[in-house]
Protein backbone atom coordinates (compact mmCIF):
# COMPACT_ATOMS: atom_id res chain seq x y z
CA UNK A 1 0.00 0.00 0.00
CA UNK A 2 1.59 3.71 -0.82
CA UNK A 3 1.87 5.91 1.84
CA UNK A 4 -0.82 8.35 2.43
CA UNK A 5 -0.50 11.83 3.04
CA UNK A 6 -3.30 13.82 4.44
CA UNK A 7 -4.30 16.22 2.44
CA UNK A 8 -4.53 19.34 5.53
CA UNK A 9 -6.53 22.46 4.78
CA UNK A 10 -5.00 25.81 5.01
CA UNK A 11 -6.90 26.33 8.50
CA UNK A 12 -6.31 23.13 9.89
CA UNK A 13 -2.26 22.91 9.05
CA UNK A 14 -2.10 26.85 10.94
CA UNK A 15 -3.60 25.52 13.58
CA UNK A 16 -1.66 22.04 14.29
CA UNK A 17 1.33 24.26 13.71
CA UNK A 18 -0.22 27.01 16.19
CA UNK A 19 -0.63 24.12 19.05
CA UNK A 20 2.39 22.52 18.57
CA UNK A 21 4.35 26.33 18.81
CA UNK A 22 2.54 27.37 22.16
CA UNK A 23 3.13 23.80 23.13
CA UNK A 24 7.24 23.94 22.91
CA UNK A 25 7.00 27.49 23.89
CA UNK A 26 5.61 26.15 27.42
CA UNK A 27 8.48 24.39 27.67
CA UNK A 28 10.86 27.13 26.93
CA UNK A 29 11.55 27.89 30.82
CA UNK A 30 11.56 24.89 31.71
CA UNK A 31 14.64 23.58 29.52
CA UNK A 32 16.14 27.36 30.36
CA UNK A 33 16.49 26.45 33.54
CA UNK A 34 17.88 23.30 32.77
CA UNK A 35 20.64 24.45 30.50
CA UNK A 36 21.40 27.12 33.35
CA UNK A 37 20.65 29.92 30.03
CA UNK A 38 18.22 31.31 28.22
CA UNK A 39 16.92 29.10 25.92
CA UNK A 40 14.82 30.32 22.51
CA UNK A 41 12.71 27.98 20.56
CA UNK A 42 11.94 28.80 16.86
CA UNK A 43 8.08 28.49 15.32
CA UNK A 44 8.16 24.93 14.31
CA UNK A 45 7.73 23.91 10.72
CA UNK A 46 5.27 21.42 10.28
CA UNK A 47 5.20 18.83 7.04
CA UNK A 48 3.60 15.44 6.61
CA UNK A 49 6.46 13.66 4.85
CA UNK A 50 7.34 9.98 3.57
CA UNK A 51 9.99 7.79 5.42
CA UNK A 52 12.30 8.40 2.61
CA UNK A 53 12.23 12.15 2.65
CA UNK A 54 12.59 12.21 6.41
CA UNK A 55 15.70 9.51 5.79
CA UNK A 56 17.00 11.88 3.55
CA UNK A 57 16.45 15.29 5.41
CA UNK A 58 18.54 13.39 8.58
CA UNK A 59 21.04 11.95 6.63
CA UNK A 60 20.96 8.15 5.30
CA UNK A 61 23.72 6.02 8.10
CA UNK A 62 23.73 9.07 10.12
CA UNK A 63 23.88 8.90 13.65
CA UNK A 64 21.65 10.16 15.85
CA UNK A 65 20.39 10.57 19.72
CA UNK A 66 16.80 9.98 19.88
CA UNK A 67 13.83 10.23 22.69
CA UNK A 68 10.83 8.23 21.97
CA UNK A 69 7.49 7.98 23.80
CA UNK A 70 4.32 6.34 22.97
CA UNK A 71 0.98 7.88 22.97
CA UNK A 72 -2.73 7.08 22.66
CA UNK A 73 -5.59 9.35 22.81
CA UNK A 74 -8.12 10.75 20.75
CA UNK A 75 -5.35 9.44 17.78
CA UNK A 76 -2.54 7.36 18.46
CA UNK A 77 1.10 8.33 17.99
CA UNK A 78 5.04 7.49 18.54
CA UNK A 79 6.73 10.82 19.55
CA UNK A 80 10.39 11.23 19.06
CA UNK A 81 12.89 14.18 19.91
CA UNK A 82 15.96 14.06 17.97
CA UNK A 83 19.61 15.35 18.39
CA UNK A 84 22.75 14.77 16.50
CA UNK A 85 25.34 13.23 18.50
CA UNK A 86 27.63 16.77 19.14
CA UNK A 87 24.33 18.96 19.76
CA UNK A 88 22.66 16.33 22.13
CA UNK A 89 26.10 16.31 23.85
CA UNK A 90 26.24 20.04 24.05
CA UNK A 91 22.71 20.54 25.53
CA UNK A 92 24.20 17.86 28.27
CA UNK A 93 26.84 19.97 28.81
CA UNK A 94 24.88 23.09 29.44
CA UNK A 95 22.56 20.78 31.52
CA UNK A 96 25.14 19.88 33.69
CA UNK A 97 27.78 22.54 34.23
CA UNK A 98 31.38 22.57 32.69
CA UNK A 99 32.90 21.41 36.14
CA UNK A 100 32.02 17.90 34.76
CA UNK A 101 34.57 15.90 32.34
CA UNK A 102 33.01 14.55 29.41
CA UNK A 103 33.42 11.33 30.31
CA UNK A 104 31.48 12.02 32.80
CA UNK A 105 29.05 14.04 30.94
CA UNK A 106 28.95 10.98 28.04
CA UNK A 107 28.02 8.61 31.33
CA UNK A 108 25.08 10.91 32.44
CA UNK A 109 23.95 12.09 28.57
CA UNK A 110 21.27 9.46 28.45
CA UNK A 111 19.31 10.14 31.50
CA UNK A 112 20.13 14.28 30.92
CA UNK A 113 18.39 13.89 27.68
CA UNK A 114 15.78 11.15 28.68
CA UNK A 115 14.36 14.04 30.74
CA UNK A 116 14.99 16.97 28.35
CA UNK A 117 12.84 14.88 25.75
CA UNK A 118 9.97 14.22 28.60
CA UNK A 119 9.57 17.74 28.85
CA UNK A 120 9.60 18.85 25.78
CA UNK A 121 7.00 15.93 24.35
CA UNK A 122 4.77 16.27 27.34
CA UNK A 123 4.13 20.45 27.18
CA UNK A 124 3.17 19.93 23.50
CA UNK A 125 1.00 16.75 24.22
CA UNK A 126 -0.56 18.87 27.35
CA UNK A 127 -1.62 21.83 25.03
CA UNK A 128 -2.97 19.85 22.32
CA UNK A 129 -4.92 17.39 24.97
CA UNK A 130 -6.00 21.13 26.80
CA UNK A 131 -7.20 22.33 23.43
CA UNK A 132 -9.05 19.08 22.37
CA UNK A 133 -10.49 18.30 26.03
CA UNK A 134 -9.26 14.89 25.86
CA UNK A 135 -6.43 13.07 26.89
CA UNK A 136 -3.35 11.01 26.32
CA UNK A 137 -2.06 7.89 27.90
CA UNK A 138 2.15 8.19 27.72
CA UNK A 139 4.51 6.25 28.55
CA UNK A 140 7.69 6.44 29.71
CA UNK A 141 10.47 8.42 27.20
CA UNK A 142 13.20 5.67 26.72
CA UNK A 143 16.90 7.41 25.07
CA UNK A 144 18.60 5.00 22.18
CA UNK A 145 21.58 6.15 19.67
CA UNK A 146 20.11 4.69 16.37
CA UNK A 147 20.29 5.63 12.66
CA UNK A 148 17.22 7.33 10.24
CA UNK A 149 16.62 4.05 8.41
CA UNK A 150 16.76 1.94 12.18
CA UNK A 151 14.37 4.11 13.35
CA UNK A 152 11.55 4.73 10.86
CA UNK A 153 11.96 0.87 10.63
CA UNK A 154 11.38 0.16 14.28
CA UNK A 155 8.62 2.84 15.04
CA UNK A 156 6.57 3.18 12.25
CA UNK A 157 3.58 -0.11 11.63
CA UNK A 158 3.52 -0.29 7.77
CA UNK A 159 5.27 1.36 4.37
CA UNK A 160 1.39 2.86 4.71
CA UNK A 161 2.61 4.95 7.46
CA UNK A 162 2.66 8.91 6.93
CA UNK A 163 5.30 10.99 9.26
CA UNK A 164 4.69 14.49 10.82
CA UNK A 165 7.49 16.39 10.59
CA UNK A 166 7.35 19.25 13.42
CA UNK A 167 11.13 20.69 13.06
CA UNK A 168 12.18 22.88 15.65
CA UNK A 169 15.52 24.93 16.15
CA UNK A 170 16.69 25.32 19.95
CA UNK A 171 18.75 28.51 20.49
CA UNK A 172 21.08 28.94 23.32
CA UNK A 173 22.60 32.44 24.36
CA UNK A 174 26.20 30.70 23.74
CA UNK A 175 25.77 28.25 21.45
CA UNK A 176 22.85 27.16 18.74
CA UNK A 177 21.61 23.94 19.05
CA UNK A 178 19.48 22.16 16.24
CA UNK A 179 16.74 19.37 17.36
CA UNK A 180 13.78 17.74 15.64
CA UNK A 181 10.16 16.95 16.72
CA UNK A 182 8.57 14.11 15.13
CA UNK A 183 5.49 12.31 15.07
CA UNK A 184 4.50 9.46 14.01
CA UNK A 185 1.08 8.00 12.45
CA UNK A 186 -0.67 5.34 11.04
CA UNK A 187 -3.56 6.03 8.26
CA UNK A 188 -6.29 5.77 10.80
CA UNK A 189 -4.78 7.62 13.70
CA UNK A 190 -3.99 10.46 10.55
CA UNK A 191 -7.90 10.33 9.52
CA UNK A 192 -8.68 10.82 13.49
CA UNK A 193 -6.11 13.80 13.22
CA UNK A 194 -7.55 15.88 10.51
CA UNK A 195 -11.28 15.03 11.41
CA UNK A 196 -10.09 15.98 15.72
CA UNK A 197 -8.91 18.94 13.90
CA UNK A 198 -11.96 20.09 11.62
CA UNK A 199 -14.17 19.68 14.88
CA UNK A 200 -11.80 21.76 16.79
CA UNK A 201 -11.91 24.31 14.06
CA UNK A 202 -15.90 24.33 13.85
CA UNK A 203 -16.03 24.33 17.64
CA UNK A 204 -14.10 28.22 17.01
CA UNK A 205 -16.14 29.46 14.45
Amino acid sequence: MPTIIPNLSEMEHDLLTELFNIGIGGAANSLSQLVNQEILLSIPSLQFKTSNQVIDQLGKNKKLFTIAQEMEGPFTMQSLLIFNPEDGFEVVKRMLGPHLSDETLAELQSEALTEIGNIVLNACIAVISEALGEGFNIDLPIFSTTTPEDLLVKNADSESDCLLAVEVKLELKESAINGCLLFIFNTDSTENLQQTLASLLDNLQ
